[in-house]
């Protein structure tokens, strides 16, 4: 782009017309962006109200959630954080632009893929997970943690230049790494039909947890139909429990076990990442520019922890008006310029984990 319009907004580097919106999540609205610092590279725009972020400590939590989320991990098949920018009305998450759009809507286009075509996508979701599973992440406790998405569905799933990329970790949890297979009691989120069965009977679950959701986006994917359906949560469990895993049409053996292992209903005996990705029914799979999932060496370092002295003040400060009960605007507002950047901290963990309304990129 060489010419901004008068209808461009301008924070810091970037810029972007608040008159195109991309999508709108619970949070505010979604924007295609620039960087000039990058030759006006294409990236997406989060514009979120501080007031409305600051309506209760629910929302603040599954904000900060995110960020603090995205900010530690990094990886091929996973929308990047690019940057988080404030004003005095607005806070502004730029991510990485994704110009397949989602794969709701291709669903809705298609109706279903092949079972290649499915195998490919699933096949780069399971990398992105082997990825997150090798970098080291760590908690304010100094824990090395892994990372369950929680909601992953067609919408979640971007495409940038045909490869997958899995957005929205808005739902994310961080897990000990000891207590990633281990099943504890989390909080009900995501979307039902996707739900683990775990997660819809209020029982302790795991990271798998986002291998049953993938394995019920698969057979989505090849089926044309979702696994099992309800009117209900409660009716949803029951007939997962009591209504056999079905294939409406003859798929090969290897993708057929490959489903009936991620959809197996107790939480143990469910598959793990690293098993999906090596599968028989994905071996001969091959992601478009890669041949195996490989991290970046992005490895945060015990020593990150001690990053967070100079953001301190602001997490510090919403924390206690939360305890208040007193979600002041000002906080945000302050002293603060225009285009002010500021980064949030790579230790903090909020002890927050119910539901809440969801921002989401694809919209």
């Amino acid at each position: 782009m060489q010419n901004q319009s008068n209808t461009y907004k301008k924070i810091d580097n970037f810029f972007f017309d608040p008159t195109k919106v991309l999508g709108k999540g619970a949070f505010g609205s979604v924007f295609k962006a620039y960087d000039e610092s990058r030759n006006n590279l294409e990236v997406a725009c989060k514009m979120i109200p501080a007031a409305k972020l600051l309506e209760s400590e629910e929302q603040y939590n599954l904000f900060m959630r995110e960020v603090e989320v995205l900010r530690q991990i990094k990886g091929k098949h996973i929308v990047q954080l690019i940057d988080v920018k404030r004003t005095p009305n607005n806070l502004y998450i730029f991510i990485d632009y994704c110009d397949g759009g989602d794969l709701e809507k291709q669903l809705k286009n298609k109706k279903e893929f092949t079972e290649e075509e499915a195998c490919v996508i699933v096949k780069q979701i399971a990398a992105a997970f082997v990825t997150l599973d090798e970098i080291k992440i760590y908690n304010n406790k100094g824990h090395q943690v892994t990372i369950m998405h929680r909601d992953i569905k067609p919408a979640n799933i971007l495409f940038h230049k045909g490869q997958v990329k899995i957005a929205d970790f808005g739902f994310a949890k961080l897990v000990d790494e000891v207590d990633k297979n281990v099943k504890k009691a989390h909080t009900l989120l995501g979307t039902p039909l996707y739900m683990a069965p775990q997660i819809l009977n209020d029982e302790n679950y795991s990271a798998k947890c986002d291998v049953w959701s993938t394995g019920v986006l698969f057979y989505q994917l090849i089926f044309g139909k979702l696994p099992w359906n309800g009117f209900s949560v409660p009716n949803l469990y029951q007939n997962i429990k009591s209504q056999p895993l079905k294939f409406p049409k003859p798929i090969s053996s290897e993708t057929k076990d490959l489903l009936e292992k991620m959809l197996r209903i107790k939480d143990e005996d469910r598959i793990s990442w690293k098993e999906v990705y090596e599968h028989e029914a994905l071996k001969k799979i091959k992601i478009p520019g890669e041949e195996t999932p490989k991290t970046n060496n992005y490895n945060i370092q015990h020593q990150n922890l001690q990053n967070n002295m100079y953001q301190q003040q602001f997490i510090g400060n919403n924390q206690q008006n939360f305890q208040n009960n007193n979600y002041q605007q000002q906080q945000f507002n302050g002293n603060q310029q225009y285009g002010y950047n500021y980064q949030m901290p790579v230790n903090y963990t909020n002890n927050n984990q119910n539901s809440g309304p969801k921002g989401n990129y694809s919209y």
